[in-house]
């Protein structure tokens, strides 16, 4: 055989590779499992996948069928890639469906949905909650010395109180998970807590740890005890030299200032002179709540007033050792902050 037909079988034979090749990856098809289906509200459904979905399968509106009739009028794939919410319109509470989906699980898979009255989603940053993407934390850092008042933490992966005025900041933003679900009432919202993960407690003494309301707005930044950059929390400042509080580092003066009305964030506090809650931090790794009437109450109000959502400072009470948290940043996202709420499904007049 010639150089010329050896060159010239060689071509083909890659040819025949290439084709037949493309032929098999055209014709097979990557079936994603459905864990979960979850009505979050009346015209809201949620899916969970194991596997990142390919978003034009995963919005196309004919991969999906309720039954009893119900319409599924738009699909949206969430940012983790994992999750597809379904507007729909309304179920009835209580009342069994079957959704099917195909396409993107071979083959079809079946599972039956009851929405009830009341239910329980979370907020916080990683796959194991409901809704992700709008938390921000961060600690303050103050050294014996006042050396480190202007560093900032919020890169890290912890949270930290110190009896030396050490303190952090968590805020939640909720009103656009509950706007996509189709909650709009502050009055469905019916409980609410906070839940941390302690990573380790100072001695054996248990601290008691407060959380006041923050009334001012302040800036996570991205240090990881570091000096902190323009606009970002400090210890003497709430966006770095241009917002300052009014008492570092950030604490209430005057009685009477909850946060419970718009006009409470007028500037003269920076965090709410009621304590909203108090829990007992004992042994490190566990999981601590904080949760009552008056979080609850807070949680309504940042949900009908959404630009005041400015979250909670926790902080030592009367203090003997420092207390460390797990942050949003955490490599373990069953260690990060979590907000419960509770709240009523029903949407509108819908029955």
């Amino acid at each position: 055989m010639s150089h010329r037909q050896r060159l010239l079988t060689t071509f083909l034979i890659l040819c025949l590779i290439a084709i037949f090749g493309l032929g098999i990856q055209g014709s097979s098809v990557e079936s994603a499992n459905l864990i979960s289906a979850t009505p979050l509200s009346q015209t809201a459904l949620q899916l969970r996948f194991d596997r990142t979905l390919n978003p034009g399968a995963a919005e196309d509106l004919s991969n999906y069928r309720i039954e009893p009739k119900i319409e599924v009028e738009w699909a949206t794939l969430h940012s983790r890639g994992t999750i597809v919410h379904l507007s729909i319109s309304p179920l009835k509470i209580d009342k069994n469906y079957t959704l099917s989906v195909h396409g993107i699980v071979v083959p079809k898979k079946e599972v039956t949905i009851a929405l009830p009255e009341i239910m329980d989603i979370t907020f916080g940053e990683g796959q194991r909650v409901t809704f992700s993407g709008w938390v921000r934390d961060t600690s303050l850092i103050v050294d014996p010395q006042k050396k480190l008042r202007n560093y900032n933490a919020g890169a890290e992966e912890f949270l930290l109180c110190t009896p030396i005025g050490g303190v952090f900041f968590l805020a939640f933003d909720i009103m656009e998970a509950f706007e996509e679900i189709g909650i709009t009432q502050e009055t469905s919202i019916l409980n609410a807590s906070i839940s941390l993960h302690a990573e380790s407690v100072g001695n054996d003494i248990p601290q008691q740890i407060i959380i006041r309301r923050v009334l001012l707005p302040w800036h996570e930044g991205a240090q990881k005890s570091q000096p902190a950059q323009e606009n970002e929390l400090t210890y003497n400042s709430a966006m770095h030299q241009n917002f300052p509080w009014n008492k570092p580092p950030a604490q209430a003066m005057l009685g009477g200032v909850n946060g419970e009305e718009p006009s409470d964030y007028n500037g003269s506090e920076d965090v709410a002179y009621r304590i909203d809650g108090l829990t007992e931090i004992g042994a490190a790794e566990g999981r601590y709540l904080w949760h009552g009437s008056s979080i609850t109450e807070a949680v309504r109000f940042w949900f009908a007033y959404p630009d005041y959502s400015y979250g909670y400072l926790f902080a030592l009470r009367d203090g003997t050792a420092p207390v460390r948290f797990s942050s949003k940043e955490h490599p373990n996202d069953t260690h990060r902050p979590v907000l419960t709420i509770q709240y009523n499904t029903r949407v509108g007049n819908n029955e």
